[in-house]
């Protein structure tokens, strides 16, 4: 069936709203629990890489999250990733025939 994407947008944002200064908080270390990433580093990434992908107004002010993303996009294995064609293009996060795939 159809679902009323603007509506689940709309509490989906004030939600994203309500979480992002949490993260902004804990976000204190170069990576969650120390100098070093950890596979959950990969896991919290994922995450805000996607909600920043459909409410990049929601990060505005958060230094201690952009720069935790800056600096795991920056690990040497990744780097080349996140420079890809296919990662910019956002399909990666939801299949092509999605509705909302991180397009706007």
């Amino acid at each position: 069936g159809k679902f009323d994407h603007e509506f689940l947008k709309g509490r989906f944002a004030q939600r994203v709203s309500e979480r992002i200064p949490k993260f902004e908080k804990a976000l204190t270390k170069p990576f969650l629990i120390g100098d070093k990433p950890c596979y959950v580093d990969f896991l919290l990434y994922e995450i805000l890489d996607q909600l920043k992908s459909f409410l990049p107004e929601k990060f505005e002010g958060c230094d201690n999250v952009l720069a935790y993303m800056k600096r795991f996009e920056e690990l040497p294995n990744l780097k080349e990733w996140f420079e890809s064609e296919k990662y910019k293009e956002g399909n990666y996060i939801n299949a092509p025939m999605a509705e909302w795939h991180g397009k706007k």
